[in-house]
């Protein structure tokens, strides 16, 4: 394990999804213009260097929506070993390898915040929006609970809650959060 898979097992867990077991098909989503350049440098990159894959970007005519999809049995099988197959939600977990290395865990929130997270700036008591706070969504409360006790260990602080019906939302409130965020986990998504 080193960080360039720990962060390509973030994305994958954000908007990847593994189907289709006896062809291996890998399909990653995203929005078509807030996550080009991403997808274009980060997620082409990750799966050149670490598989030797060249991977190619699509887009949705009808929507603002990319997708990667490709099939590759031996990727696919790899992958596996720490993403579900099919629905990932109920069972989706952050790999014990990931948990036990900071640089690691830091590389897999990184992919995961680039794909299922943003940065938001509230108004809370004043008339204009100056507060920040990091934001991850998910289906799994259990999920987002393991990266938020990660990240309290590395002396951030914040909170999971419901998000509409169906999400959950792991949320890092704060200045002091966001500048340790910067300094030890970062963006790669331009469009943080």
């Amino acid at each position: 394990m080193n960080e360039k898979l720990a962060e390509l097992l973030g994305l994958m867990a954000g908007d990847g999804c593994l189907s289709g077991a006896d062809r291996g098909r890998i399909y990653i989503a995203g929005h078509k213009i807030d996550d080009w350049e991403y997808h274009e440098t980060i997620t082409k990159s990750l799966f050149l260097e670490l598989f030797n894959k060249k991977v190619k970007i699509h887009e949705r005519k009808k929507e603002n929506a990319l997708f990667i999809r490709f099939c590759d049995k031996n990727i696919f099988q790899y992958l596996s070993r720490y993403i579900p197959i099919g629905v990932k939600y109920e069972t989706l977990k952050v790999p014990a390898e990931i948990l036990q290395q900071r640089n690691l865990l830091f590389a897999f929130i990184r992919g995961l915040a680039d794909t299922d997270g943003c940065v938001i700036f509230s108004r809370q008591h004043r008339g204009y929006r100056y507060y920040p706070r990091i934001e991850i969504t998910s289906k799994s409360r259990e999920f987002l609970i393991t990266l938020l006790t990660g990240l309290k260990n590395e002396h951030f602080y914040g909170s999971v809650s419901h998000k509409g019906k169906e999400n959950y939302r792991l949320e890092i409130p704060g200045s002091k959060n966001l500048q340790l965020w910067m300094e030890k986990i970062g963006f790669n998504n331009p469009k943080h």
